[in-house]
């Protein structure tokens, strides 16, 4: 009797992004996901969301970009074990970007292997997690070599995977496409930001907002009077009303967008002359796509290390919270809307600066090689979930 080889079954990831402040971690694993399906078009991707953390607007952004989320909701001693394999009882590899403190959960699913996108450390936080990380199958540092990499992973060297920032910028057309894209004319300049929640404060995201507005307006009003200004990942319309010096009801040339799949926000961001950026996620995404940048970092060391080595590089303009004002603004707008070869040079120093390691593909192998480690060393072990 012939007996058919068996059905190799697909490979199941569950990532699970940080959710407890803007959508940038859910905007990398998504892009981790995209690169994924892209080596492996059979490989099942899901999200989870564990809502002891979350901001609830993160759940339509992970819907928007293309994932409808499970929720991880609060557990018990009696509650917990059915929680868990609802959320990754089907994992072959669960994925965390920046989540490692739920590793724990990693015992009532021993057949799924564990990987971690890692952020550059806040206080002290990589030596504390020693224990956590010791336990899982590869460390992920999404950072350009220019970052470098802190001491504390010594320990578990041969774990970190150096893979460069998460870009998916290949695809993406030239200014002009971009901007027909959009539904916008191709001779348009334009100025973008992305209030994505005001992740970090209302006061700095007012503040930022405020000055960004009042460049453009200042700037309309003399030498660049079609200028227009987008604003992406609005969670809430009503996040924009009651910003001293910017008015409840925006004028025509202001272009309020919700959150959009990471595609769109790459179109975007090429589409424009000028990005405001405060992540790493934005900044690292402008430098590869060439357009100009004007840094406001956030209050994260992450965010804070990339701008200071992107302004002591000449490759961006950069500024403190504290210098923030119209005025500053409008004049770095203006000289970079001016172009000409010092604003070439600048965006291809950043260019150079972030491009390159691999990136999202290079993270996207590290997952497919440990998942397929995994299922060769327990293939009866994975529990099917409906």
């Amino acid at each position: 009797m012939i007996h058919a080889a068996p059905t190799r079954r697909p490979t199941t990831v569950v990532m699970v992004p940080s959710c407890a402040g803007g959508i940038g971690h859910i905007s990398r694993t998504a892009a981790l996901a995209g690169a994924l399906q892209q080596l492996d078009p059979t490989i099942r991707v899901e999200f989870v969301l564990d809502t002891e953390r979350l901001r609830a607007f993160n759940i339509e952004a992970t819907a928007r970009m293309g994932f409808q989320p499970r929720l991880l909701t609060p557990r018990t001693r009696n509650s917990r074990d059915a929680i868990v394999q609802a959320c990754f009882g089907d994992a072959d590899v669960i994925v965390d970007d920046v989540a490692r403190y739920l590793l724990p959960l990693r015992t009532l699913v021993p057949h799924a292997a564990w990987i971690s996108i890692l952020m550059h450390p806040v206080g002290d936080e990589l030596f504390m997690d020693w224990p956590l990380m010791a336990h899982m199958e590869a460390l992920i540092w999404p950072y350009p070599p220019l970052v470098g990499m802190p001491d504390e992973f010594a320990p578990m060297a041969d774990k970190v995977v150096r893979t460069g920032p998460f870009l998916l910028t290949g695809d993406v057309p030239d200014r002009a496409a971009c901007r027909a894209r959009i539904g916008r004319p191709v001779d348009q300049e334009r100025v973008l930001y992305a209030p994505r929640g005001f992740p970090f404060g209302r006061a700095f995201g007012h503040r930022v907002l405020a000055a960004i507005y009042g460049a453009v307006t200042a700037l309309r009003a003399t030498t660049h009077p079609h200028l227009e200004l987008d604003l992406l990942a609005v969670t809430d319309p009503d996040e924009l009303r009651g910003i001293a010096g910017v008015p409840d009801s925006l004028p025509d040339w202001v272009r309020v967008n919700g959150v959009v799949t990471p595609q769109q926000a790459l179109t975007y961001t090429r589409a424009a002359n000028i990005v405001v950026a405060e992540g790493t996620s934005t900044m690292h995404e402008a430098a590869a796509l060439r357009t100009p940048l004007v840094l406001v970092p956030g209050p994260l060391q992450e965010a804070m290390v990339l701008a200071r080595c992107l302004g002591e590089h000449r490759a961006a303009d950069t500024f403190t919270l504290e210098t923030v004002a119209p005025e500053t603004f409008a004049t770095a707008f203006r000289a970079i809307l001016a172009g000409g070869p010092s604003g070439t040079a600048k965006t291809a120093r950043a260019y150079e600066l972030v491009a390159g390691g691999g990136g999202v593909k290079a993270a996207a192998r590290v997952v497919l090689d440990v998942a397929e480690r995994q299922k060769s060393f327990a293939p009866d072990r994975r529990r099917h979930i409906g």
